[in-house]
């Protein structure tokens, strides 16, 4: 069985952050992975990071498409 290697395309401070982010890619045609999916950075009990991640083969595409979505001023 063959795994596919993920990558970080964006690291937020917020959960609902990195919720929009992944439906903008999802919206797109990709394949980020949920949130629950993998382990975020807590420190003393308090989040303080997210990582959006995609297979590595779309971390090209999906940076493009995240700095079109920055681009718009959303």
């Amino acid at each position: 069985m063959t795994t596919t290697p993920f990558a970080t395309v964006r690291t937020t401070r917020t959960q609902i952050e990195a919720d929009l982010l992944i439906s903008v890619l999802r919206d797109a045609g990709l394949h980020p992975l949920e949130l629950e999916t993998f382990g975020h950075v807590s420190f003393a009990g308090a989040d303080i990071d997210y990582s959006v991640r995609v297979p590595g083969a779309e971390l090209d595409e999906a940076r493009a498409i995240l700095a079109q979505f920055d681009s718009q001023g959303r």
